[in-house]
């Protein structure tokens, strides 16, 4: 069974279309590059409305994964972050444990 992981959003730098760039922190599990995620509450079945870890900045410096209790910049795509605000909390998904 994947880890879930949790990322509770702290701020939101910058948002467009298509996702934005939030400070996060890990709340749960270890998060990813690669990784897909829906706002806490949100059923899967809608995989239009997930959102995809595209990239993690810690201290200056690009890293592939992060866990509890850890601050970092990272890059969401896939949607917009409207609904999005600080204290939201986004779950990983893994949609081939979903069907």
């Amino acid at each position: 069974m994947p880890d879930t992981s949790k990322l509770q959003i702290y701020s939101i730098e910058r948002e467009n279309a298509d996702g934005g760039v939030c400070i996060v922190r890990c709340i749960g599990g270890i998060a990813r590059i690669g990784q897909d995620f829906l706002k806490q509450g949100e059923e899967p079945e809608a995989t239009i409305r997930r959102f995809t870890l595209n990239r993690i900045v810690r201290y200056s410096r690009n890293v592939e994964f992060f866990d509890p209790p850890h601050n970092a910049r990272v890059h969401l795509t896939g949607r917009s972050l409207d609904g999005l605000s600080e204290g939201s909390v986004l779950v990983s998904f893994d949609e081939e444990t979903q069907s």
